[in-house]
């Protein structure tokens, strides 16, 4: 006999004739083994996964850091640029602020409008809401012809 679940060769006899149960048992035990595996390579992988975007955001951070300098930078060389042509300072640093305030209120209203076009959880809320119904004996589920739940939700239509 086998003395670890999976630890022969496969196809491998062991020597002896094995009982069905002896065969079910390990093959129980080597899908357990499996699922077990499974979970903790998707574990290792995760965890790489989320150690990568981690560093990813840190950076993306950082990166933002250096661009908000630029643009402060950038503001005060333009607002510089408009005294040389003759504006007084503050007209100068005053169309720079004013651009940039332009610049804030076309980001909220765009931000405005897509926080009106959202859905929410629209179907969650439906698929939950008839979940529940079922479960109360409320609603009776949808079925197909051969007997199975429509995977859509809608109903076959009803044979005569």
């Amino acid at each position: 006999m086998v003395d670890k679940p999976g630890g022969g060769e496969p196809g491998a006899s062991s020597g002896t004739d094995r009982s069905i149960g002896e065969l079910v048992s390990d093959a129980t035990d080597n899908l357990s083994r499996l699922v077990r595996l499974e979970i903790r390579l998707a574990k290792l992988e995760a965890k790489a996964d989320a150690t990568r975007i981690g560093k990813s955001v840190g950076e993306f951070l950082a990166a933002a850091v250096v661009l908000h300098l630029v643009a402060i930078l950038l503001s005060v060389t333009i607002g510089l640029g408009l005294m040389e042509l003759g504006l007084a300072p503050w007209i100068a640093f005053g169309i720079v602020t004013l651009f940039y305030l332009l610049v804030a209120v076309v980001l909220v209203l765009v931000a405005l409008a897509n926080l009106r076009r959202r859905q929410g959880l629209a179907r969650t809320a439906e698929t939950t809401s008839r979940l529940v119904g079922i479960l109360r004996g409320d609603i009776r589920p949808p079925r197909t012809g051969d007997g199975a739940v429509a995977a859509s939700g809608e109903t076959a239509p009803a044979e005569k």
